[in-house]
């Protein structure tokens, strides 16, 4: 991927994905090609952190997240202009009608196609301003991605456990 490695920069791609060892592929392979990963996010509350008042370019998003979906992050999403594209086992017959016309890859996942499409709906958009800086101001070293990915994914475990859901 060396040849392709400024493909993606200055852009911004969400990754929303609960399987950290897909999430971390995705992510790694989107940082080769130069882009600015925000995540994996394993659920759909921190993808909605995440997002806060970011600029994105992408998002690549899994329909089902630890028991919930991702329909409200593609909305809003969609609602900014941010262009998706979802990775799931679900065919598309089985996603909803607003959603019909979404770029949609099937798991397991074709991760080469992934990445052309990314590339793809990103040129399709070009330039759109420039990314927003992001101030942390707290003198804090950030964390990790793997303890990031933890951390959400013990908060959603554990809301589930208090509601009364399984997992």
């Amino acid at each position: 991927m060396a040849e392709n490695s400024t493909e993606l920069a200055g852009k911004r791609i969400l990754v929303v994905e609960d399987d950290y060892l897909l999430a971390n592929d995705v992510c790694s392979e989107l940082r080769e090609l130069g882009a600015t990963v925000l995540g994996p996010a394993p659920t759909p509350f921190y993808a909605m952190q995440l997002i806060g008042n970011r600029k994105l370019d992408a998002a690549v998003l899994d329909v089902r997240l630890h028991g919930a979906t991702v329909f409200e992050v593609a909305d809003h999403l969609v609602g900014r202009g941010v262009p998706i594209i979802f990775v799931t086992g679900y065919a598309r017959s089985e996603m909803p009608r607003r959603f019909q016309m979404a770029s949609l890859f099937e798991k397991p996942l074709d991760r080469p196609r992934l990445m052309a499409e990314i590339i793809s709906v990103t040129k399709r958009l070009g330039a759109r301003g420039t990314p927003m800086v992001e101030k942390s101001g707290s003198g804090l070293p950030l964390e990790r991605s793997e303890e990031m990915f933890a951390r959400a994914l013990a908060r959603s475990v554990a809301a589930n456990v208090r509601a009364g859901k399984p997992d």
